[in-house]
């Protein structure tokens, strides 16, 4: 019956009787190992079982680089989005603007002058006099802020 090296029991493992006759060896015969030699050993390993050195908050950094990154990415892919999304610009005019050009003049007095007199029913934003009812008063009052001229403006 063999025995494992592993067995406490106080009884000696089956081993060689060089390797057993070796281990009880006293200690006090040693090999010569010269000093270049052991100092060389003792370096390499040190750098072996050396733990690499993290420069400070390492645990903290790699918390916050996954994030950081995918927050990156997604404010890039929303930059060019809305870079290369068409722009729609609304355009407001004024409610006195009846042809949408752009300016309040003569030409929109005259269309709502035109639209009351055939009798259509222009939008109730143009009763500008406030009366109730969309008329020529109220093309009147286009017409007067159209050609007013400014103080201090060329004449």
């Amino acid at each position: 019956m063999s025995r494992s090296v592993t067995d406490r029991d106080g009884e000696e493992p089956d081993a060689p009787a060089r390797l057993t006759a070796a281990l009880k060896e006293p200690p006090s015969r040693r090999v010569f190992v010269p000093p270049a030699i052991d100092q060389a050993i003792l370096i390499t390993a040190r750098r072996q079982l050396a733990k690499p050195e993290r420069a400070g908050f390492g645990f903290i950094r790699s918390w916050f680089a996954w994030p950081a990154v995918a927050t990156a990415c997604l404010a890039l892919a929303g930059i060019i989005y809305f870079a290369t999304k068409p722009v729609r610009q609304e355009i407001t005019f004024a409610r006195e603007d009846l042809n949408q050009d752009g300016r309040v003049d003569i030409l929109d007095a005259l269309q709502l002058a035109r639209e009351a007199r055939a009798g259509s029913k222009p939008s109730s934003a143009l009763d500008l006099d406030g009366d109730g009812v969309v008329d020529r008063r109220d093309a009147e009052i286009i017409a007067t802020h159209a050609v007013k001229l400014e103080k201090g403006g060329r004449s």
